[in-house]
């Protein structure tokens, strides 16, 4: 697995924005839905306490993709999505390899139950099967519209993890809905309080 990171034209977008993208993703390069890791790892937004956000000059789409479809994946460039009112224009990718770190966190990771202590041993048991050792803390539960669906999980922080281990979950994620970037993990800088 490899990020490919887009540029994005565009003065606002809604907050709620992931839907609609992976729709447009789908339709673009269909072969998206065969690939089980491959989803959206976000786009960098400014906050404006409303149900958009606006996209800075700077602002930055990235997809975690195989590394075997790289160039496939560049046919997402050029492509314009309406949000409504809105809309934006996925330009220039570039590349950037995973890189592992001892800490790294997910958005918001979704497995079948949506209680918070069900939740917690699920993923406890999720973690100790496929990467045991490292620690986890649960941010607040979550909630992300996906069409007529309300998609309900909570962000986690995954810390002392092996550089094996890091890797791994970054490159396979935990969870459903990898498409709408639940459960992809990225390196994170500091444990503290998550949202």
């Amino acid at each position: 697995m490899i990020d490919l990171v887009f540029g994005v034209r565009g003065s606002h977008i809604p907050v709620d924005y992931r839907f609609v993208l992976w729709n447009a993703l789908r339709s673009t390069l269909p072969w998206v839905e065969e690939e089980a890791e491959t989803g959206i790892v976000g786009i960098g937004l400014t906050p404006t306490g409303g149900t958009t956000a606006l996209l800075s000059r700077r602002a930055k789409l990235t997809l975690r993709v195989p590394a075997r479809r790289l160039a496939e994946a560049q046919r997402f460039v050029g492509i314009r999505i309406d949000f409504g009112s809105e809309s934006i224009e996925i330009t220039q990718a570039h590349p950037r390899t995973l890189v592992p770190t001892p800490t790294v966190y997910s958005q918001m990771v979704v497995l079948e139950t949506e209680e918070e202590v069900a939740f917690a041993q699920a993923l406890a048991e999720e973690l100790t099967r496929r990467v045991p050792g490292p620690r986890y803390i649960l941010g607040r539960r979550k909630t992300l519209h996906a069409g007529p669906r309300e998609l309900i999980g909570f962000p986690v922080v995954v810390h002392d993890c092996s550089v094996e281990s890091s890797l791994r979950l970054q490159q396979s994620g935990l969870g459903a809905e990898r498409g709408l970037g639940c459960g992809i993990f990225v390196p994170h800088k500091r444990i503290g309080a998550i949202e």
